[in-house]
């Protein structure tokens, strides 16, 4: 997902004015980038009342380090970093959540079948299965399948081993899987209990 387009030079003038300080365009900016940055925070939370609390952290720290930021890159490949950053910071806040992250590493292939299955889900199915991982699991899967990063990038940057990053991917996987199975089992009765469509002419 991407914001709404907007032309460079429009928003360059409103980084500039929000970098001062201006109220006004600091809300505009917001609002300009609410969607994507909710998109993204949903990813990491559990449901939208912790995405929110995410969200708005991750703002303030787009609008205290604005005008530290230096040229090379866009600004909305900026702000992704800053709001996956303030989801690590959420995740560390969280003590009690640390001691289920270092686990010993079992690896699994995932099923052709359960891949099938997931793309018969839509986006917002797929979202509401991935907040029912730990936060454990959430973090490293959102890092490593998504975002992108190694395993021993993930390591560095949460603190843990590489194995430990290992483990909770697959924890992930192994987690969603069988939620994916729930979820398509759980479609199969409500389909099979619509009636045919009339035949018309």
């Amino acid at each position: 997902m991407s914001a709404p387009p907007i032309d460079s030079t429009a928003e360059a003038a409103l980084l500039a004015a929000c970098a001062r300080g201006d109220v006004l365009s600091q809300k505009a900016l917001y609002k300009h980038y609410y969607g994507l940055a909710m998109h993204l925070c949903l990813r990491y939370a559990a449901n939208r009342e912790e995405a929110a609390e995410m969200l708005n952290d991750g703002f303030m720290k787009v609008f205290t380090h604005l005008s530290q930021r230096t040229g090379g890159g866009s600004f909305e490949g900026w702000l992704r970093r800053i709001m996956v950053n303030t989801a690590i910071d959420h995740f560390r806040r969280n003590q009690h959540h640390r001691a289920t992250l270092d686990l010993l590493y079992a690896e699994q292939v995932p099923s052709p079948d359960d891949d099938n299955a997931l793309t018969q889900l839509s986006a917002t199915e797929i979202l509401a299965l991935v907040q029912q991982l730990t936060p454990a699991c959430r973090l490293v899967f959102n890092l490593h399948v998504v975002e992108g990063y190694s395993h021993p990038e993930i390591g560095e940057k949460l603190g843990i081993s590489e194995g430990a990053s290992k483990s909770n991917l697959h924890k992930a996987r192994a987690k969603l899987q069988r939620l994916v199975r729930h979820a398509m089992a759980e479609r199969l009765p409500r389909q099979q209990q619509e009636p045919p469509a009339r035949a018309t002419g």
